[in-house]
């Protein structure tokens, strides 16, 4: 893309801020050098790259990369032979870490297929390790080598710590001796020696070399004789010493230098991810998302913003371009962003382009583009004879000679600064041939033929920016399909100019003119009426979905509520369950334990089955079931023979005894007689008069109702089990000894089934597989528990 219009339309600022959210060196330079690329697949890639980096940052943060440096030149050094300094090395050794620590905080996305391009970024990634650990065991995070880096240099360094100890011990031991010759009681540092300050009339009596003199000459700095030799020794250690150091310091290099290739490689990974995090930075702060690159030329932008101008105060833009129509004019006074609104679709275009993520909503649609041709603003120059007019016309004619089909361009004011019905004609022209060669064109003006021209001409289309009749102040929201007045002599107004001179234009402006402008503004007012229309419409619209969705909201807590109720009612009916059954299970322990004992009292018994109804639950209990009771005149009168029902343990019986107030009845309940009161029993017959009463009432026997046995087969094996478990409880309390139960051969599920059942159930002394005559191994055998 051509560099005047990447300057015209400011793209290196857009540069310079999204470099801001670079943590490295190398992401701040591949940002600074971003330019479109060439091909749109590169583009998208490098889109959608941004795109998972800003979904990672919103859902852990930016990766760490405290310590990456810009480290390819010294592995180019490396690489041929050279020496790095200590403080080099130790930045390329942070330089492995800090990758390190960023390939560790994205190392959970590398199976993710919702990252493929951060994923194949890492994928290759050297782990540089050894090198690192070779050379964090060298140099020290000051940049020095440790003494152990080499064991001859800890010999050198521990020998001249010796001999600089020695020194201070001998000048401290002249020091005192010699301390009336000295002006101060001191050891004074002059260049690399450790003087004296003696006074000039002793300096002969001090046997040293003089090495330095005060400014007024009355102190002599002397270094002593007894410590020159030892000063040189010294000498020749540090000599020693940093010979030994450029040796470990090559062995280093040579270290590096075997894994510059690899380390170069993960630089380049580096900046690469670091430049997709810096995009993905910037376009949260920018409120931004990933556009859609189209290759039909078509742009559908939603909200987008200028990358310059603030966010909270820019007014968005949206536009379509490139479907219905491929030529827009814009219309409007001066300072309303007819020229923002140009630049804005530039700075877009050349962002999405160059693979960055835009600050405009999501579903943003940008087209693919050859190149982009601006014209904007004013380069007249006088050095080269240039107007307004002739730089335009210069600029456009360069355009002329290279658009495509595939090209956008953006005009500002064209055909100004000169005569306005030539300029207008010339405007018309350009206009129609960009139109025929198939270019994408957004141009301004205030001509009143180029909006007519839009009206009339086939792929153009009128735009406009809005201005505020009552305020007279722009709003700067691009109007698609509306033509846009100037608004000159408001403006004025607003500016202070007097009535008097507005009214001497009014009256200079032709007629056709003032029509044109009532109906421009006619046609501005219905607009405004359409679009408070359409804005009611859409509260509307959304008044009805929210409505909608509480309505659905409700219904989803109202199921929740009734299938939380289901399930709880579930659980306490299981629990209900397991409760009668022990309770159940108790009670027939107990009837057997009394029955063997052979003393078993009727109240007992009575209490046993009373204990057994309130284990049961509500609904199936006959005591708990609402029945009728005796009330005051009832038809049938209670009296002794009558048979009633009693309530409290819903059978019937024969009244035997009526108290003498009426208020208490004993009442023979087949082998149980029990004393209830009168209001809890029913009478359901009167009593039956026998010829030969007896003074006795006949007790009857208990009627043993349960079979012999059970027949279970084609049953499910949950069926089988409960219908198993009932039928031994009717066994148990009709006192069987041995019942069979019916299950057939088949797979010999629900054979094995009830017969593991068998094994652990209380109410079963011992199971066996039924005789040959019984039905073989299709019957079972069941002894009861005595």
């Amino acid at each position: 893309m051509n560099e005047r219009t990447l300057s015209t339309l400011e793209f290196d600022k857009v540069r310079q801020h999204i470099a801001q959210y670079a943590a490295t060196p190398l992401g701040r330079e591949r940002i600074l050098e971003l330019e479109p690329y060439p091909s749109r697949e590169t583009a998208v890639d490098e889109i959608a790259a941004a795109d998972e980096c800003l979904r990672i940052v919103w859902a852990k943060g930016a990766p760490p990369m405290e310590g990456i440096s810009d480290i390819r030149p010294w592995l180019r050094r490396a690489s041929v032979g050279g020496m790095l300094t200590a403080a080099e090395l130790l930045a390329i050794a942070r330089f492995i870490a800090g990758g390190r620590s960023m390939r560790s905080f994205l190392e959970d996305l590398l199976a993710d297929d919702a990252y493929p391009h951060v994923r194949a970024c890492l994928e290759d990634w050297f782990d540089a390790a050894q090198t690192e650990q070779k050379l964090r065991a060298a140099i020290a995070d000051d940049g020095t080598l440790y003494d152990n880096a080499s064991p001859e240099l800890r010999r050198l360094r521990s020998e001249r710590r010796q001999l600089e100890s020695r020194v201070r011990q001998e000048l401290d031991r002249i020091l005192r001796s010699h301390q009336k010759y000295l002006q101060e009681a001191v050891i004074a540092m002059r260049g690399e020696y450790l003087c004296l300050p003696v006074r000039a009339e002793f300096r002969h009596l001090v046997p040293g070399v003089a090495r330095d003199y005060s400014a007024s000459g009355a102190t002599v700095y002397i270094e002593p004789q007894a410590v020159i030799e030892l000063h040189q020794r010294i000498q020749e250690l540090q000599a020693a010493e940093a010979r030994e150091v450029e040796r470990i310091l090559m062995a280093l290099t040579a270290v590096v230098g075997e894994v510059a290739t690899q380390l170069e490689a993960n630089a380049e990974r580096i900046a690469r991810l670091d430049a997709w995090f810096a995009k993905a930075g910037y376009a949260r702060a920018m409120d931004g998302s990933a556009p859609v690159l189209r290759e039909d030329a078509v742009w559908r932008i939603i909200e987008g913003r200028h990358p310059l101008l603030p966010k909270d105060t820019v007014v968005p833009l949206s536009l379509e371009l490139g479907m219905d129509y491929r030529v827009l004019v814009i219309t409007g006074p001066n300072t309303g962003g007819k020229t923002v609104a140009l630049k804005t679709v530039g700075l877009l275009t050349v962002m999405a382009m160059s693979g960055c993520l835009l600050p405009a909503r999501e579903g943003t649609e940008i087209g693919w583009c050859d190149d982009v041709w601006v014209d904007i603003g004013d380069e007249q120059s006088i050095e080269q004879s240039l107007s307004t007019f002739s730089s335009h016309m210069r600029n456009i004619v360069r355009m002329l000679e290279h658009v495509t089909a595939r090209s956008l361009v953006l005009l500002d004011e064209i055909g100004a600064g000169t005569d306005p019905a030539e300029g207008a004609a010339l405007a018309m022209a350009i206009l129609g041939h960009l139109r025929d060669v198939g270019c994408t064109v957004m141009a301004t003006t205030h001509y009143a033929e180029l909006k007519a021209y839009a009206f009339t001409e086939p792929q153009v289309r009128n735009a406009s920016v809005e201005f505020d009749p009552i305020t007279l102040r722009p709003t700067y929201r691009l109007l698609v399909g509306v033509p846009g007045r100037s608004n000159a002599l408001a403006i004025a107004a607003r500016l202070g100019v007097p009535e008097a001179i507005l009214a001497r234009a009014r009256e200079a402006m032709q007629g056709h003119d003032i029509r044109l402008d009532e109906m421009l503004a006619r046609v501005e007012q219905a607009r405004r009426e359409a679009d408070q229309a359409r804005a009611e419409a859409l509260a509307a619209r959304a008044q009805a979905e929210a409505f909608r969705r509480e309505w659905e909201g409700r219904q989803a807590a109202l199921e929740n509520e009734l299938e939380r109720m289901r399930q709880e009612a579930a659980r306490e009916a299981r629990r209900t369950i397991e409760t009668a059954r022990a309770e159940a299970e108790r009670v027939i322990r107990e009837l057997r334990e009394r029955q063997r004992q052979g003393h078993a009292k009727d109240h007992e018994l009575v209490e046993l089955r009373k204990a057994l109804e309130d284990a049961m639950p509500d609904e199936l209990s006959p005591s708990k079931r609402l029945r009728p009771l005796r009330r005051e005149g009832d038809s049938l009168p209670l009296e002794v023979g009558s048979v009633v029902r009693v309530a409290s343990v819903g059978q019937k019986g024969e009244v035997v005894e009526v108290t003498g107030d009426g208020r208490e009845v004993t009442v023979q309940l087949g082998g149980l007689r029990m004393k209830v009161k009168a209001k809890d029993v029913e009478v359901v017959a009167p009593p039956q008069r026998h010829a030969a009463a007896t003074a006795t009432a006949v007790r009857p026997r208990v009627d043993k109702t349960a079979r012999l046995e059970l027949d279970v087969r084609g049953e499910t094996l949950d069926d089988a089990l409960v219908a198993v478990d009932k039928y031994l409880d009717d066994a148990v309390v009709s006192g069987l000894s041995r019942v069979h139960i019916i299950h057939g051969k088949g797979t010999g599920v629900l054979r094995d089934g009830i017969r593991r059942h068998l094994n652990r159930h209380p109410q079963v002394a011992s199971w066996a597989p039924g005789g040959p005559g019984e039905g073989g191994d299709g019957v079972t055998v069941v002894d009861i528990q005595r």
